[in-house]
């Protein structure tokens, strides 16, 4: 309208916008024509003015992967956004506040989790042999003989746990309403990556007698097939009266998790299911208890079970 011969104040009365306006779009329109007059992008442009160049970066994502907090003598054994700020800050020199720590954390494509825990003890070698020598022989064994894979374990239920978290305003701490009573029952489990679940839960301590009966439960669970059950290094697992069962039991075969290595075990999921349902339903006596937990158990469809195999470190088993 302007190039037609229109003045300026008219064009900015037609378009109802300030005249300054319009000559801001004419200075646009003298330096970089009609391409100069193209929406633009408000704020910095990305990665403009960033405090850490590329290099930086990458050092701080190197260090983060390779140890944590502790091992560097920074507060803490988790990477919290303070801990990356202090890391920042003793490798480059550079103080961050908390907010942009969260800002390069996001854009390094970390988030926060809920970390898993790992036993100091465990030997990664033997880890490694476990998952690329071990474990192929005992499933390829059982695929020749026909037998079932399981992966067993026990677990103790009790009154008062508090698995999981709760929301509460904040400034307030958070309260569970829990019964002054102690009580509590014992499950042992034994799980298959095609869904199979077979399960016992019980009063008192778990012991060679409770596993031997448990096994006992399995061959009559599958009366026609060998069974393979893999468990982890519980001193009961391993007792003469276990060895002499295995000797007049041939058609099954136990075999071992390595030491310290939970991870290893799908079942421990199962495990970590049933606790947190019972901390939400905070049974009141030792009767409720085991009715929640074998209620519970009873709910885990073969889909259910199967997803179990799906984790991170238990999909080798799937």
């Amino acid at each position: 309208m302007v190039l037609a011969g229109h003045t300026h104040s008219s064009v900015a009365r037609a378009l109802g916008v300030h005249t300054r306006t319009v000559s801001l779009w004419m200075a646009r329109h003298q330096l970089g024509g009609f391409e100069g007059l193209k929406e633009r992008r408000r704020g910095r442009r990305t990665r403009e003015q960033m405090a850490l160049t590329d290099a930086q970066q990458a050092q701080v994502i190197a260090v983060m992967k390779g140890s944590n907090p502790d091992q560097l003598q920074i507060p803490g054994v988790l990477w919290s956004r303070q801990a990356v700020g202090l890391l920042i800050e003793r490798l480059l020199g550079v103080k961050l506040s908390r907010q942009t720590v969260g800002v390069y954390l996001r854009r390094w494509g970390f988030s926060a989790k809920k970390p898993q825990k790992r036993w100091l003890e465990q030997d990664p070698e033997r880890v490694r042999a476990w998952l690329e020598q071990e474990y192929p022989k005992i499933k390829a064994k059982a695929r020749r003989e026909g037998a079932m894979l399981l992966f067993g374990d026990e677990m103790g239920v009790r009154a008062g746990q508090t698995a999981g978290t709760t929301y509460a305003p904040v400034g307030e701490r958070a309260v569970v309403p829990l019964t002054g009573k102690r009580f509590s029952a014992n499950v042992i489990s034994a799980i298959g990556a095609d869904g199979t679940l077979v399960f016992d839960i019980f009063e008192g301590t778990c012991d060679e007698v409770r596993f031997m009966d448990f096994l006992d439960k399995l061959l009559e669970q599958f009366p026609d097939r060998k069974v393979f059950l893999i468990v982890d290094n519980a001193s009961f697992h391993k007792t003469a009266g276990v060895e002499l069962w295995l000797e007049d039991h041939p058609r099954l075969e136990l075999h071992f998790l390595p030491p310290y290595a939970p991870e290893l075990n799908p079942d421990e999921s199962l495990n970590q299911d049933v606790h947190a349902y019972v901390a939400r339903n905070r049974p009141s006596t030792l009767v409720k208890l085991t009715a929640l937990t074998v209620e519970y158990l009873a709910t885990r469809t073969r889909e259910i079970v199967s997803n179990y195999f799906t984790s991170e470190h238990v999909a080798y088993a799937r």
